[in-house]
């Protein structure tokens, strides 16, 4: 690059701060870095820091920082002592401010000390503190200013070595230095606090600042526990530090080896629940002043949940009774979270942590036997009990006009605290169980009598039901009581038809949620139905009321069979309706869910109505003149086709063992289902007219991408429902997938072809000549189409469904593969070992998962086929292997690498070794970075055991050294 004079890159710099152009500012930091890498730039630090601008001096002492970091080889030896001297001049000098740039001296000040401590600068801290106090007295500095100067110096020490990655010794040397200041430093700090009346406030903040620092590093309570009564002092006296002495107060809680000292723990206490605290916290609650409440809320919750055991077993005790009400007051803190405050949100963990520890140390359920207990218990109950009163209070919305003047950014962070609220809402069910139903729904009544004299019944109606709804999944279906009241004449039947689409939305999201209920309790079904139908119609709540539709349907089939002609009703007037797309999924799958139920002679009829409306849909679709609109129509029937496939899909499916499910498979393919059903009258048009459409709509959009992955969508959950009204014929799917697949190679055609191999391999003996031809061909294609590795990186989708189908296929159907012909064997081994060194993670996984797959068989019959491919490829697959854990591939892919090199070692244990040796003996293999005793160590330590565990942390060790992680924190991931 040309070299610039210092005027120029101030302009430069200048330029970078005052620039609003994003895009030249991103030039100008790529020009200024390029200067930073230059070795010139040691000089230029010092050069940017004599500048008469903030900006520029900035940038000289980041350019020192940089080139420590970075280039610190660079720096000649005979300049390593004038760079700490500058450094240090630099920060005497410029000690007065601004306050970032000495920070930032600071910082490459210590980066500095991580590559000379011990050898060429020991006792760093303090050799540094006698450098800048005597400097600064060749410059007339002030007291004040050198002291706030080493303390920002002290403060970044433990937090720059805590952050470092540094290795082995040096980090070892540097935390012994840190550990034989920490008497000195508590001293230092002791001499600004305890004699806090001879020093500024700033500067009694800058040393709360720097023992916090210092705390979080790590030393022991003894050694500054009457700092830390000082700084309890300072939080309840001096309103100037009260912010810092929290932040130093909760940094002590937070660490675990101080929470065994009784003593500290009731100073806190005593502090907490102190007269002073109640007058702070009643003057913050009076004045509505957030920052104070949330300082306090932060302090009390980081006590609560560091002492909970020691609060539960206290609750009798007024003294806690009081802490525990300012949790609640803080719970509930006013105003609109987060426009208002952000103070509800602090506390909401506490409360869940308490709950636990509730039952933990068995205060709850109540101890009748042991009266402090009981008492304890009975306190936690009726704490719970007002928290339930306060969280639905706090979860109510603000008006509409307030909330549509919100923008969103803001309405998404109240709808994230709601969510988390409603999170909280299961602690004091738990805690409470029947009796805060009982408190929920009393509401709900008071709320809906007072339904026109509330102004803001609305709200609170719809905050009560989203805190019910936020514990329904906890709900004994079993409870007969209060659900019960929430569905009859109290409130379903007197809920009021004026109350905005929020509120509604809110009741169908609850109704939904208590599906489980209502399968036990099918008599309020009618009542239910007939309140979400017709929500259904209605944009506002359509996506709403079709979820609890869905829910409903799904969970209670068994009771809504003898509905099911008034739920083909509410199908056919939604077709009718403009509802959306996804909508009438739901619809059309609910509907469908019913229809599951009955046995396979009832079911069809219905079942090919709502088929036989699907295709009619289709065909006008077909004859549509616009072709957007055309093909927009036939893509969402074919959606349609495919939620009715999910509906006559049995909820037990997933629970059916893999051995089960493929028995179903071979049942289905074997044909015998639907010639049952080929005699009945329809079924042969139904499924023709199925077949038809299909073929027609993949060849008026063959290379539409969206219609291929709805339609193998349709025709995968088609064959998984095991329906033969919604299946096609297996020569009706190969030769539509096969067909699809050579006019547009599309990878979900492969996928489709994996599943078929799932459902019809098993069924050797009918399909393996057609399975074998069916994958010939698509293996063809795929190879015609991916003939490099490079191609294979710009197509990782279709590498990764070709593996898949590979893998599939030799785990269900393994003959399939190994019919094919040799030739075209040996090529998809070199496509497998081409995949094998990709750098794209999707197609690279896909690889080695189908040679793990391939070296795991134990198909006897395929044995010598097997053995046969292992024997002429094995030392490229070796190789392949050997250089993915040297580091040709992503790290991240070890453990796959290291899982198929198991599977080779332990299969094939004499010829990988000679593979081994044969590789490991070349020089540089696989990297340069292992030596020939690193090689011996690896091949000694994977082929002498099979313990995975020893075989993984040899090879692992193996990788890191080849990839240089030796000695990094890197390494140790």
């Amino acid at each position: 690059m040309n070299v610039q004079t210092i005027s120029q890159i101030e302009k430069l710099i200048q330029k970078l701060y005052s620039n609003a152009d994003s895009l030249v500012a991103v030039q100008i930091q790529n020009q200024l870095q390029e200067i930073q890498r230059q070795p010139f730039a040691w000089e230029l630090a010092s050069q940017l820091l004599s500048s008469q601008s903030d900006q520029c001096r900035f940038f000289g002492a980041h350019t020192f920082q940089v080139k420590i970091t970075r280039d610190w080889e660079t720096l000649p030896e005979d300049r390593i002592d004038w760079l700490r001297e500058e450094l240090l001049g630099w920060i005497v000098r410029l000690c007065g401010g601004p306050h970032f740039i000495i920070t930032k001296l600071c910082i490459a000040l210590i980066s500095y000390a991580f590559h000379t401590v011990p050898d060429k600068w020991p006792n760093f801290i303090t050799t540094t503190l006698e450098a800048i106090t005597v400097g600064s007295q060749n410059y007339n500095i002030s007291s004040d200013t050198v002291n706030i100067t080493l303390l920002e110096f002290l403060t970044l020490v433990p937090e720059e070595v805590s952050n470092s990655n540094l290795m082995g010794g040096r980090k070892l040397q540097l935390i012994g230095e840190l550990k034989g200041n920490i008497p000195m430093v508590l001293s230092s700090l002791s001499n600004f606090l305890l004699f806090s009346s001879t020093n500024t406030i700033q500067i009694q903040q800058k040393s709360l600042r720097c023992l916090q620092s210092w705390i979080q590093y790590g030393f022991q309570l003894e050694d500054a526990y009457s700092l830390m009564e000082k700084v309890m002092s300072l939080l309840l006296t001096n309103e100037d530090l009260f912010e810092s002495a929290v932040e130093v107060l909760i940094e002590s809680m937070q660490q675990p080896t101080w929470n065994k000292y009784q003593t500290y723990r009731q100073q806190l206490f005593a502090c907490l629940t102190s007269d002073v605290i109640q007058a702070k916290f009643n003057a913050c609650l009076a004045d509505e002043d957030e920052e104070v409440a949330r300082l306090l809320a932060k302090l009390m919750a980081v006590f609560g949940e560091t002492y909970t055991d020691f609060i539960v077993g206290q609750l009798a005790d007024p003294q806690m009774q009081k802490l525990m009400q300012m949790m609640l007051r803080l719970t509930g803190f006013e105003g609109y979270f987060p426009v208002d405050q952000e103070v509800s949100e602090i506390p909401l963990n506490f409360w869940y942590i308490m709950q636990e520890t509730l039952f933990d140390e068995s205060v709850l359920p109540l101890q009748r036997d042991n009266e402090w207990l009981l008492q304890c218990g009975q306190t936690a109950v009726a704490i719970y009990r007002e928290l339930v009163t306060i969280l639905v209070k706090v979860a109510c919305y603000p008006d509409e006009d307030t909330w549509i003047s919100w923008n969103k950014d803001i309405k998404d962070k109240f709808k994230i605290w709601r969510r988390d609220l409603g999170d909280t809402m299961i602690n004091p069910y738990y805690v409470l169980r029947e009796e805060m139903l009982a408190i929920l729904l009393d509401q709900v009544v008071s709320v809906i009598s007072q339904w026109t004299s509330l102004p803001t019944a609305s709200q609170h109606l719809e905050a009560t039901l989203f805190s019910l709804k936020s514990i329904t999944e906890e709900v004994s279906p079993e409870e007969n009581v209060h659900i019960a009241r929430l569905f009859g004449p109290d409130v379903l039947g007197r809920l009021p038809d004026n109350c905005g689409s929020r509120l509604k939305n809110t009741i169908l999201l609850l109704i939904g949620s208590l599906s489980e209920w209502l399968r036990k309790h099918p008599e309020f079904l009618s009542s239910v139905m007939n309140y979400i139908v017709p929500c259904l119609s209605n944009p506002q709540l359509a996506l709403s009321a079709s979820s609890a539709f869905s829910d409903i349907c799904d969970t209670c089939r068994e009771s809504l069979v003898n509905e099911l002609q008034s739920l083909m009703h509410v199908y056919g007037a939604m077709v009718n309706s403009n509802i959306k797309s996804n909508i009438m999924q739901k619809v059309v799958e609910s509907v469908a869910d019913v229809i599951q139920v009955l046995p396979p002679d009832r079911a069809m009829a219905p079942l090919m109505s709502l088929t036989g409306d699907i295709l009619q849909g289709i065909s006008k679709a077909l004859t549509i003149k616009e072709p957007e609109v055309a093909r927009d129509s036939a893509l969402v029937q074919i959606q349609y086709l495919t939620a009715c496939c999910r509906g006559i899909q049995s909820p037990n499916d997933e629970y059916q063992s893999l051995n089960e499910r493929q028995t179903v498979y071979d049942a289905f393919a074997s044909g015998q289902l639907a010639a049952l059903y080929s005699t009945m009258e329809g079924f042969g048009e139904v499924t023709y007219a199925i077949q038809a459409s299909m073929t027609e709509i993949a060849h008026a959009w063959a290379i539409d991408e969206q219609i291929a992955k709805a339609m193998a969508t349709f025709l995968e959950q088609g064959i998984r429902s095991t329906s033969p009204l919604l299946s096609l014929s297996f020569l009706d799917l190969i030769s539509l997938v096969e067909s699809s697949y050579y006019t547009a190679p599309f990878s979900c055609w492969l996928n489709t072809a994996a599943f078929m191999m799932t459902v019809f391999g098993g069924q050797q003996a009918f399909h393996i000549e057609k399975l074998r031809d069916f994958l010939g061909n698509l293996t063809k294609k795929t190879l015609e189409m991916i003939r490099d590795a490079e191609v294979m990186e710009h197509h990782p989708d279709i590498v990764d469904s070709y593996f898949g189908l590979l893998s599939r296929t030799i785990v269900r159907c393994p003959l399939a593969f190994y019919q094919l012909p040799i030739e075209m064997i040996n090529t998809i081994f070199m496509f497998v070992i081409a995949g094998m060194q990709l750098q794209e993670r999707l197609a690279l996984k896909a690889a080695l998962n189908f040679m793990a797959d391939f070296v795991s068989q134990d198909h006897q019959e395929n044995t010598k086929v097997v053995d046969s491919i292992m024997m002429n490829l094995g030392p490229q697959i070796m190789e392949k292997l050997l250089l993915g854990i040297g580091g040709r591939v992503p790290r991240s892919f070890s453990g796959p690498l290291i899982d198929v090199l198991y599977k080779i070692t332990g299969k094939y244990m004499q010829e990988s070794r000679q593979w081994m040796q044969t590789l490991l003996a070349n020089d540089g293999f696989p990297t340069v970075l292992v030596n020939a005793n690193d090689k011996e160590t690896f091949l000694k330590g994977v082929l002498g055991t099979r313990s995975l565990k020893r075989f993984k942390e040899t090879t692992n060790n193996f990788s890191i050294k080849c990839r240089g992680l030796g000695n990094t924190t890197f390494g140790k991931v």
